[in-house]
């Protein structure tokens, strides 16, 4: 039967009959019927075109409770009607717990179908660590972040522990003791991350793809997975040009299988903390990181390097090559002589 009809047939019988018990039953029905209307205003009214609001749900929330916050937050008119609603649906059991962006001019179909879908907000921080930083370096993007600061980072470096056998043959000379083994990507952490879970999580990526391709590389029977970590980092932070890491790799290989010093100046930087230009005075630092006056790799690596330099110290170019002089545009001159070596120089300090 319409509404409309039901409400004539009422009429009519408030007309012919004119008892109290009649009109006391008519006046009931009339409520009946007028207060699901009443009901649906309240619910499906907007509130308006204001901004959209971040409200938490916790867990266990019921359709109440959830209808409480939406309407302390202006996004509902009614709480009451928005817990009915959740009940008549029987949506109780399927209300997902989070973060939503609700808006006050969403449907209350739009809002159940975020609540019964967990449609949360990402509130996850998006850092970015590039490759070649040094845990001072990757402190500081933390620190920029607004996680934590660059000294408590450090602080956890030297202090966590990490469940990964390899970092036991780290010599006790390494100044940061797992510098190298963190691997620079992008991470998404919460707001509340501590710095020993960062360090947990890019340790985990670094031992998820580092150690299995050692194991299979030719250079395994040589070097230690410790020396090919340092490698890495010497190779990200001299080469600049992609297809150059194999062959630098290749040189410092070279020299060390003959015994000649590296010579890296990527070494010495590590000493001096902030990249600057290097002066001679600069290559008589004492220290075993100085390459120019220690022979062999140094005790450990001078920044974290990424896959390209990993797989570059993994698989280096079998090359005679010697030596190599940096261009102005970021690639090199490689020679076979010191000789070589000099005109090379020459060649480009004459530009």
């Amino acid at each position: 039967m319409r509404i409309e009809q039901l409400f004539k047939d009422i009429y009519t019988k408030l007309r012919v009959d004119k008892s109290y018990r009649t009109r006391a039953f008519v006046i009931g029905a009339l409520l009946v019927l007028a207060l699901p209307g009443i009901w649906a205003y309240n619910l499906y009214q907007a509130v308006g075109d204001g901004p959209n609001v971040l409200i938490a749900i916790p867990a266990g929330s019921t359709g109440v409770s959830i209808g409480r916050q939406l309407q302390s937050e202006g996004i509902i008119k009614s709480a009451e009607a928005f817990a009915i609603f959740v009940r008549i649906k029987g949506l109780g059991s399927k209300l997902k717990a989070g973060t939503y962006d609700f808006a006050p001019s969403m449907s209350v179909t739009d809002i159940l179908n975020k609540l019964t879908t967990g449609a949360v907000v990402n509130l996850n921080i998006r850092v970015t660590i590039p490759e070649g930083l040094t845990l001072s370096g990757m402190g500081l993007v933390f620190e920029k972040r607004g996680l934590f600061t660059k000294d408590a980072f450090l602080a956890a470096a030297n202090n966590v522990e990490l469940p990964y056998g390899y970092l036991k043959a780290i010599p006790a000379t390494v100044g940061n003791r797992i510098e190298g083994y963190l691997f620079p990507d992008t991470y998404e952490f919460a707001p509340d991350v501590t710095p020993e879970q960062v360090i947990r999580i890019m340790a985990a990526r670094f031992n998820n793809l580092m150690p299995a391709r050692y194991e299979q590389s030719a250079v395994k029977e040589r070097y230690s997975l410790h020396q090919v970590v340092t490698m890495a980092s010497i190779v990200e932070k001299e080469a600049v040009k992609q297809d150059e890491r194999a062959r630098i790799a290749g040189v410092f290989y070279s020299r060390l299988h003959i015994g000649m010093q590296l010579e890296s100046c990527a070494t010495v930087q590590y000493l001096l903390g902030t990249p600057r230009k290097l002066y001679l005075v600069d290559l008589e630092i004492q220290s075993p990181y100085n390459t120019y006056r220690n022979p062999g790799l140094p005790p450990g690596p001078v920044a974290n390097a990424g896959l390209a330099s990993f797989e570059a110290a993994l698989n280096p170019e079998d090359t005679d090559f010697l030596f190599f002089y940096a261009k102005s545009d970021g690639s090199h001159i490689f020679s076979k002589t010191y000789e070589q070596h000099l005109q090379a120089i020459q060649s480009q300090q004459g530009r």
